[in-house]
């Protein structure tokens, strides 16, 4: 069966990572270097309990280590609805550089992640 097949009546709710890694707001540049440097991150999200801060694909190598890490946010990150529909999801996701997606309410809160895999086949959490 085809992603897109799988996909069908569902939304980002029903297939988004609902506990994504996140960092403290405050977090610094050496903290998200080693988020970073584990290959599978492609993004360090940060947050305060719910409130999303920010997130962080790169850091540039000569930032200080004590620097607060929010200053390399990026500034426009790719974000979605818990409602939207999954099939939107997956083509915002696959046009994504990161292959990730953060998943918001109205308010900022942080729902979630999507996240595909290397291969951009699938989300990150399907088994099929």
């Amino acid at each position: 069966m085809s992603e897109e097949r799988a996909l069908d009546g569902l939304v980002v709710a029903d297939v988004m990572l609902r506990e994504p890694r996140t960092l403290p707001g405050d977090a610094r540049v050496h903290e998200v270097r080693a988020q970073l440097a584990n290959p599978k991150m492609q993004m360090v999200l940060l947050a305060d309990h719910r409130r999303f801060v920010g997130a962080i694909t790169a850091i540039p190598s000569n930032a200080p280590d004590q620097d607060p890490a929010v200053a390399y946010a990026d500034p426009n990150p790719e974000t979605i609805s818990a409602d939207a529909p999954s099939g939107v999801a997956f083509e915002q996701a696959f046009a994504s550089p990161h292959r990730r997606v953060i998943v918001l309410d109205d308010a900022g809160a942080l729902l979630g992640l999507l996240c595909l895999n290397a291969s951009r086949t699938r989300f990150c959490q399907t088994t099929s």
